[in-house]
């Protein structure tokens, strides 16, 4: 489950439909994660062959990644078996 986003143009197109500025052609790939992410009972069931999973520490915080694009990633840390703080990161 999804308790929480840090990037509120990514909570509007996960909760209301509304499109992400500027990254309309991607949305179709950004909720096919996001709905990985809401049937995963762990960050690793997101895992699984044909999508790039990457894992960091950050700030203290078990940080994971997955791959949209070759320039998107969506990364979250993952608490009592929810998803928090999910964002949208540009990788250069």
């Amino acid at each position: 489950m999804i308790q929480s986003f840090r990037n509120h143009d990514l909570q509007r197109l996960w909760e209301d439909g509304k499109p992400l500025p500027h990254k309309t052609l991607i949305a179709g790939n950004i909720l096919r994660v996001l709905d990985l992410i809401v049937a995963a009972s762990a960050p690793y069931d997101v895992a699984f062959y044909g999508i790039r999973f990457d894992e960091w520490p950050q700030d203290a915080t078990q940080r994971y990644g997955v791959m949209v694009t070759d320039h998107w990633l969506i990364s979250f840390a993952w608490r009592d078996g929810d998803a928090i703080e999910i964002d949208l990161e540009r990788l250069d």
